[in-house]
């Protein structure tokens, strides 16, 4: 039984009750599905996992469509609104050395405090605005920015772009610059997708500018570990999600 919810749910029995108990002073107010927290939260996880809505109404709950459609809405906005819990960047100090720490021993790169990557989260076509979700590799998706520290946790997320936004407006419309400029609350380096250092930690409060020579002599060596941080992320993410990605069809 065990394998069947690794399986179908890619989380454990007792994982799945623990989210049940998380969310169940919200989902309890919520009218729209009649139904068991613990039969919601397993549709909506069993949507996550397979992205497909029919595989979530009728696997393992036999309901309708329909029900399954707002057991998903539910325990997602429920999930959205705890995502400051669990995901932020560490503020304290010993925490911000222990990251750097962290990401050190994967590779000898002084003072990096996050890694940052984009992927592509694909949608149908809507009527409204096409072709700005059009993105490179042309079919229609959100762009979606996360910063992970060394551990593969996702420290931050941003996912509000359609998919032909460039890597550089999404960074600074994010909330990403400020928690580094204004109050100095962090001092060291966010590594971009390409691996490229920007100082986020200087006086001006412009764009963040580039190391320096010498510290760009460092980054060849250091490029496929840290490149490897977002690529694991990311697809753990998806391989856990499917919903996330086109193996389930693309989200509405």
């Amino acid at each position: 039984m065990g394998g069947l919810w690794n399986r179908r749910l890619r989380f454990t029995k007792e994982v799945l009750f623990e989210i049940c108990q998380l969310l169940q002073p919200q989902l309890q107010l919520q009218s729209r599905a009649s139904l068991p927290v613990a039969v919601k939260v397993t549709v909506a996880l069993n949507f996550y996992a397979s992205g497909s809505f029919q595989a979530a109404a009728g696997d393992i709950s036999n309901i309708s469509q329909f029900v399954a459609h707002c057991s998903i809405r539910e325990v997602t906005e429920a999930l959205y609104t705890m995502k400051n819990t669990f995901i932020s960047f560490p503020l304290a100090r010993d925490k911000q050395e222990e990251q750097a720490r962290g990401f050190a021993r994967i590779a000898s790169f002084p003072m990096v405090q996050g890694a940052i990557d984009f992927t592509h989260i694909a949608l149908r076509a809507s009527h409204l605005n096409s072709a700005i979700f059009i993105n490179r590799k042309v079919f229609h998706s959100l762009k979606v920015k996360l910063v992970c520290d060394h551990r593969l946790r996702i420290m931050q997320i941003s996912a509000c772009y359609p998919g032909s936004s460039h890597d550089s407006f999404i960074l600074w419309q994010s909330s990403v610059p400020p928690v580094f400029q204004p109050a100095r609350q962090f001092k060291g380096w966010l590594l971009d997708h390409m691996l490229s250092p920007h100082d986020m930690d200087h006086d001006s409060g412009q764009e963040p500018t580039r190391m320096c020579t010498a510290g760009l002599q460092q980054v060849p060596s250091c490029h496929k570990e840290y490149h490897n941080i977002t690529e694991h992320t990311i697809g753990g993410l998806k391989q856990r999600s499917c919903c996330l990605d086109r193996s389930g069809g693309a989200l509405q």
